[in-house]
């Protein structure tokens, strides 16, 4: 069961705490559509096809929140963008020039309407002002694998560390014991393959955790106690 938890009032969030939750989010779509990919991308090419729009859509909201720190960033990402990918990819060029590259110019090119027309073709099927669409799922993953990873090694270090230290994507990565994936090292694999930034997200994850194991290890030492 699916059961909502409502508050009295409306709230909004600050960019950390929807930085946070989008994280969480965003890591998860990653690795499912990844897997889902990797598994079998026949029969699924339209929930691909979703997920993949999913992943770059959250990954660029992500990279705006935690640069710009605005206080109503719920309210500010709905408002201003809504699902207009191609106006999320320019406010984050102005950050990164790597989303202003043209394989990431070309992906977001026809993503350019705040109500998101494409989008709405891509999840249901059918849309008032749009006949269909064509694409090439084997095209779209390497610039989806590049949004994603970019988006995240791009942030500031003190926010980026912060936030994606707790996320499952890192704890799947470095084999943490909070890990809960079932198949840790296929998973890792599908991960992997064809996708030219994961060495990258790896080197990242693995430096983190060293250097919070290193922590662990100081703090421990001068309060003269044995490192968990």
């Amino acid at each position: 069961m699916l059961t909502r938890k409502p508050t009295p009032q409306r709230q909004d969030k600050d960019w950390f705490m929807f930085s946070a939750g989008l994280m969480l989010h965003v890591c998860s779509d990653y690795i499912g559509m990844r897997t889902l990919y990797q598994l079998e991308p026949l029969t699924t090419a339209t929930t691909l096809a979703v997920l993949m729009l999913d992943v770059v859509e959250k990954s660029l909201k992500l990279h705006i929140a935690v640069h710009s720190k605005t206080q109503n960033a719920l309210s500010e990402m709905s408002s201003t963008y809504g699902h207009n990918v191609e106006a999320l990819r320019e406010a984050c060029a102005k950050y990164s020039s790597v989303f202003d590259e043209p394989d990431v110019r070309a992906f977001t090119k026809d993503l350019n309407d705040k109500d998101g027309k494409l989008y709405q073709q891509l999840r249901y099927g059918s849309q008032q002002t749009t006949d269909g669409f064509s694409t090439s799922l084997d095209n779209l993953l390497p610039v989806v694998d590049k949004i994603f990873v970019r988006s995240i090694l791009l942030l500031p270090e003190d926010s980026r560390k912060l936030l994606f230290f707790v996320s499952p994507l890192k704890s799947l990565l470095v084999r943490s014991r909070f890990d809960q994936t079932r198949n840790p090292g296929l998973i890792i694999d599908l991960l992997r393959v064809g996708n030219d930034h994961f060495d990258d997200l790896l080197r990242y994850c693995e430096q983190i955790e060293r250097e919070h194991a290193e922590l662990v290890f100081k703090l421990a030492a001068a309060q003269g106690r044995p490192a968990t």
